[in-house]
């Protein structure tokens, strides 16, 4: 039988519709709930491979696979049953460890590491014995954490008991659902339980989970959804300095970024279109009033204006990325998916050091001294939060940093309702899952995006059958071009590409992205460089200095580098403007073969126990943008920042060819650029 393609390309717009089919593999939400466009694969269908493999490899090398070695809240946890005089008062913390586990649990998995799922499982084995939540927390907040970890364990374990803890935290939610701010719960964080809720419903049919949603959620998700759609008439005075606060919702960043997510899910149960078009309206402003490069906003506590020497807290990137995983898989919206990317691409490495034994509470775009330094005007944020360090400012980082490549990771496909799978984001990794009528398929994603934007996707099945693969194209990859064999499409930027025909093993489709550089006007004229999903910033020689900035003091001497703070000064100038005749077409990228060699050789003080010797987002780099430059005179620090880009700047009469490397490979940076033109 002669095999064809059939291609089509669906609009944006066509996303949110009702949903007849039912994938019989995945199921979708059940009655009174609309269906998802998407559903999540079971934990352990995606794992990656080439260089994010790697970079898992690196993650549970550092942090997240010692944590509880190193850290004593983790150490000594009511999490896992530990009581007494010697323990931190859990009540204080009560999200910290379930944090943790929100990385550690799924990395565990990824990797199939046993040293990791014993670690992993010494908690959730026993949080699930308990009959009474409040044992280990009465926190609602630290109990709505550790239910995102719930689904994940049992598709990856098997084990009921993790359904049956879901519905003791619904069931102690109910108890007290009426609390105000405080200890229990803040109000602002109530639509958390939205995380997870349907998928304890649809494995329970409990209707009290639907009451316990309705009746702790509803006015939450209410304000929040009217905040998003009256955002600019209500706040846009509110920056900077210390923003105004509307009723129990502030600007504070975390729970704006968390809080991205509660109307879309609400909306599920509700029917209400006004809900998940109050998260587009409110993203409009907030990349508006608050944007800065990689999809990110500026927070250093409150939201701060768009200046690239305001901070972003560590913690608005993950909880970013958890929202739009699940608005991804309820809507289907291709930005949703862009933004994703350029989160987990650039902000979050960014923010960390190469071997992910430090990070920094706010991150800059512009960002050309690390430092212990008062000069710099936070909100409410201590001098100490642009350190990379282990607890810079305050631990909720530290806990908070090992979720974001675990979750990506595991959310790069889903299942569709038609019995196929759909690749949501994109990077090297196999997938395995259940297709069609009962076929069984691995593709393997072979690339080394996004450092590249081309991909091969090696088809394997149990036997041969129809089915469709869908393929996000992203809003920045004008002129893609999709193949198999001699059959060439062309779909439409922004959209999603369906592929539907009969599949054999051995067959490979490729796309090519055909990724431009780009710019994008930034504050005060400047403009920041794109290609693909990945951003760009000089390249700047980078000194680091160990320094004591907080030691905590569970800390094992058997860790001295791994757990050191850091200062990083600039060896090489920064203060330089891009000269700029016709866009970005005048330059080219370089590729480069990435040299294995041991990471401690190059620079960036290290600590990565065992024979790891590769760090993907160091600047041993595989992708270097020369470009043309010229000093600017009057572009100078103010205090421990980089000051203002100049309105007017000063070139120097020397023209210079400079490096732009991408923003995750860099601790220091300049990625906001005066623009020169002749």
């Amino acid at each position: 039988m002669k095999t064809h393609l059939i291609l089509f390309v669906f609009a944006i717009f066509c996303f949110g519709a009702n949903i007849s089919a039912q994938n019989q593999y995945y199921p979708n939400n059940i009655e009174p709930l609309l269906k998802t466009q998407y559903m999540k694969l079971p934990l352990g269908a995606v794992k990656p491979t080439g260089w994010l493999r790697d970079q898992l490899v690196v993650q549970a090398n550092g942090l997240t696979g010692h944590l509880h070695e190193v850290w004593g809240i983790a150490h000594t946890s009511s999490w896992k049953g530990d009581f007494g005089q010697n323990v931190l008062p859990e009540c204080c913390y009560p999200r910290f460890v379930p944090r943790w586990l929100e990385g550690l649990v799924p990395l565990a998995y990824q990797l199939d590491d046993d040293r990791l799922k014993k670690i992993a499982n010494r908690y959730m084995g026993y949080v699930m014995t308990l009959e009474d939540p409040a044992i280990a927390t009465p926190s609602l907040v630290g109990w709505s954490h550790m239910g995102r970890i719930l689904q994940g364990y049992y598709e990856a374990t098997g084990d009921d008991r993790a359904i049956k803890t879901c519905q003791r935290i619904f069931d102690y939610c109910y108890k007290v659902k009426d609390v105000k701010d405080g200890g229990v719960v803040t109000k602002k964080r109530l639509g958390m339980f939205l995380g997870f809720s349907w998928w304890g419903y649809n494995k329970t049919g409990d209707l009290n989970i639907l009451k316990t949603v309705e009746a702790a959620s509803k006015n939450n998700v209410d304000e929040w959804a009217d905040y998003f759609t009256n955002f600019e008439e209500r706040d846009s005075t509110g920056m900077p300095g210390y923003p105004q606060r509307i009723g129990s919702h502030g600007l504070h960043g975390v729970d704006v970024t968390q809080a991205i997510q509660y109307p879309v899910s609400y909306y599920l149960y509700s029917k209400d279109e006004s809900y998940k078009n109050s998260i587009f309206k409110g993203m409009e402003f907030l990349d508006k009033h608050n944007g800065q490069v990689n999809g990110r906003w500026n927070a250093d506590e409150w939201l701060a204006g768009d200046k690239p020497t305001q901070g972003t807290e560590l913690c608005n990137v993950t909880e970013m990325t958890y929202s739009l995983v699940k608005d991804f898989e309820a809507l289907g919206v291709v930005s949703l998916a862009d933004r994703l990317e350029r989160l987990v691409y650039n902000a979050l490495p960014g923010t960390c050091t190469g071997d992910m034994w430090a990070h920094q509470y706010d991150q800059q775009a512009n960002q050309v001294l690390v430092s212990d330094d008062s000069t710099r005007i936070w909100h409410e944020n201590t001098s100490t939060s642009n350190v990379y360090g282990f607890t810079p400012h305050y631990p909720c980082c530290l806990s908070n940093m090992h979720s974001t490549y675990p979750r990506f990771v595991e959310n790069m496909w889903m299942a569709t309702n038609d019995n196929g799978l759909i690749a949501v984001a994109y990077g090297p990794n196999v997938v395995t899952a259940k297709v069609g009528k009962n076929i069984d398929v691995t593709i393997t994603q072979e690339t080394n995006y996004p450092f590249s934007d081309e991909i091969s996707f090696n088809i394997k099945v149990s036997e041969s059958g129809s089915f469709p693969l869908y393929f996000r194209i992203p809003e920045w990859a004008e002129g893609s071009v999709v193949t198999i064999g001699k059959e060439t499409q062309h779909p439409l930027k922004g959209s999603i590409c369906k592929i539907e025909r009969k599949w054999t093993s051995g067959q490979v489709l490729k796309i090519k992205f055909n990724h431009k550089l780009s710019t994008e006007d930034r504050y005060n004229n400047a403009v920041s460089v794109s290609w693909g999903p990945l951003d760009f910033a000089l390249r700047i020689g980078e000194s680091f200095k160990k320094i004591n900035i907080h030691r905590d003091r569970y800390i094992q001497t058997s860790y001295p580098t791994g757990v050191a703070d850091w200062q990083i000064e600039a060896t090489t100038p920064w203060n330089y403007g891009l000269v700029i005749n016709n866009g970005m077409s005048d330059y080219q990228l370089e590729y480069k073969t990435i040299s294995k060699m041991p990471f401690a050789q190059r620079g960036e003080p290290v600590f990565l126990p065992g024979a790891m010797d590769f760090v993907p987002w160091d600047q041993d780099v595989p992708l270097v943008l020369k470009v043309k430059a010229r000093r600017i005179s009057n572009w100078k620090m103010d205090g421990a920042n980089a000051g203002d880009v100049p309105l007017i700047p000063i070139a120097s009469d020397k023209e210079e060819i400079v490096e732009l490397i991408p923003y995750g490979c860099t601790r220091l940076r300049i990625s906001e650029f005066p623009v020169i033109k002749k």
